[in-house]
């Protein structure tokens, strides 16, 4: 009985300054656990977008190639990167210093008794958090094939 009454009195008398300190502190840890997750979690997401970018980028420059053009008619084609915002946060270096996106082509190759023409779509992805800097960050490099196309079938350019 006496037992009962004091836990009874224990328990109306409030918590001791040593259990609010520590129960706080277990708060206050499990808060910033959260708030890093969640900034972690944010930047991820916003190189994955960087990266995709950058993916989507390359294909559609190998893409216009597998069609018949030139790299110097696919840069004109493709978006300016000082005239587009997302462009310039996610590919490092820009195609007019030549140290941007950079579409490459290469010797003929035979696969299954084809012959084919290759190329190469390299570009690095900014990992910088500022807008006003660059940082190198993952190199990505695409290649595609052609079928070889037959020049004597062309009319002449004029």
């Amino acid at each position: 009985m006496k037992l009962a009454h004091a836990i009874h009195h224990r328990l109306k008398a409030g918590l001791t300054l040593l259990e609010v300190l520590a129960a706080g502190t277990i708060i206050a840890i499990g808060a910033t656990a959260a708030a890093s997750l969640a900034s972690t979690s944010m930047l991820q997401e916003e190189l994955a977008f960087r990266v995709a970018t950058t993916r989507n980028y390359q294909e559609n420059m190998l893409r216009l190639w597998q069609l018949g053009l030139s790299p110097a008619q696919i840069l004109a084609l493709m978006p300016d990167q000082d005239q587009n915002q997302q462009l310039q946060l996610s590919l490092y270096g820009t195609t007019a210093a030549g140290d941007g996106p950079l579409l490459q082509e290469t010797a003929l190759e035979v696969l299954n008794g084809v012959t084919v023409e290759t190329a190469s779509c390299q570009a690095i992805v900014n990992i910088s958090q500022d807008p006003g800097t660059e940082i190198l960050g993952a190199d990505l490099t695409l290649r595609a094939c052609r079928p070889r196309l037959i020049t004597t079938l062309r009319t002449p350019a004029p």
